[in-house]
């Protein structure tokens, strides 16, 4: 997702100010509308300006990216894979959780990135340190080859599984590593889900009805997979969640198979993707699951099967383990600036 920062809105701001003085003053001076009249269209059009400026910068990055992405492929295969092969060699971490956390009431003190990207790994290893291992089984789509959040159970626990992507070369080098490392059950499938192909092409990958793990994170029809998914029983879900709708806003976005995050018209302010942390506090009530925590950075919810660790681990509400989305708060953009965003976007109430 991407969105303007403080100083590019700022310098937005004032790019537009100034046409629209240059504006006025000509229009004013040509034509019988009145100045009052001619800055309350003015003032109105700046929200216009800068969705269209958020747009101009989100498919030039998309671009950038595209280019980059490029000049990697040309390089052979087998020294793409190097990088993969490296980082997965990285060791686990033994300080933990960390004593500078001792004070945290929430999953954030057991946050810590091995192959994750927002402290995941560490999450998931302290509810399985609460619940146990039964088959050591995963299903994760949505992933990178160097960073998922299933690698660490992987490569440290002897888990195996199904990981599925719509890119075909994370896939390739995903299995790359596997052939590498000489692991056993673990393969990537290439595929674009949508809910036609989603139950045939989970279960082409063998897996047990039973699973330890099940990671949700495709940046759109979040909600409508895991909704659909009731020939499985995980354990443990981890699925991303939109921050920017907080923590009472039961939205999601309509259901659309072709949906993609990059580029896109629909999602010009980088506000319409995925889900909200109370639609799937709620979904996940429906289908026997107990909302047990968020990261910190306001980005994946974690979710366990009724029954499975509540001795050891509480339920929490949507609006308890709510965390803000922490990157746009960085750039200066406020959780109420999020939220009029989000929800001028069409999302649908569930």
């Amino acid at each position: 997702m991407f969105i303007l920062s403080r100083r590019h809105i700022k310098r937005v701001a004032i790019q537009y100010s100034v046409l629209s003085v240059l504006c006025i003053w000509l229009v004013g001076s040509y034509t019988d509308l009145s100045i009052p009249v001619l800055v309350a269209v003015a003032i109105f059009g700046l929200p216009v300006a800068l969705v269209y400026a958020s747009r101009r910068r989100l498919e030039k990055k998309h671009r950038v990216k595209k280019i980059v992405r490029a000049v990697k492929r040309s390089l052979p295969f087998a020294m793409r894979a190097r990088k993969v092969y490296r980082a997965w060699q990285r060791a686990d971490k033994t300080n933990w959780p960390d004593p500078k956390r001792a004070d945290s009431g929430d999953l954030s003190r057991y946050e810590y990135e091995l192959h994750s990207q927002h402290g995941e790994d560490g999450i998931i290893r302290y509810l399985f340190s609460r619940i146990g291992f039964t088959n050591r089984r995963f299903l994760e789509f949505g992933f990178g080859a160097v960073q998922s959040n299933s690698l660490r159970l992987m490569l440290h626990e002897q888990f195996g599984g199904l990981f599925i992507d719509g890119s075909q070369e994370q896939c390739d080098f995903l299995n790359a590593g596997v052939r590498h490392f000489k692991l056993e059950n673990v393969q990537a499938i290439p595929a674009f889900l949508n809910l036609d192909n989603l139950e045939a092409t989970i279960n082409a990958g063998g897996l047990p009805q039973e699973l330890d793990l099940m990671s949700i994170d495709v940046d759109g029809n979040d909600y409508w997979f895991w909704e659909r998914i009731d020939f499985l029983e995980p354990r443990v879900v981890v699925i991303e969640y939109n921050a920017m709708l907080g923590p009472e806003l039961s939205l999601t976005i309509p259901y659309d198979k072709d949906f993609n995050l990059f580029p896109s018209e629909k999602i010009a302010s980088g506000a319409f993707w995925g889900v909200s942390v109370a639609a799937l506090e709620k979904l996940g009530k429906r289908k026997g699951y107990r909302l047990v925590g968020c990261d910190s950075t306001g980005v994946n919810a974690f979710f366990l099967h009724h029954g499975t660790g509540t001795n050891h681990i509480a339920t929490l509400s949507a609006a308890d383990a709510y965390r803000p989305y922490q990157e746009l708060l960085d750039r200066g953009v406020s959780a109420e600036d999020q939220l009029a965003m989000a929800t001028a976007m069409p999302y649908v109430e569930v």
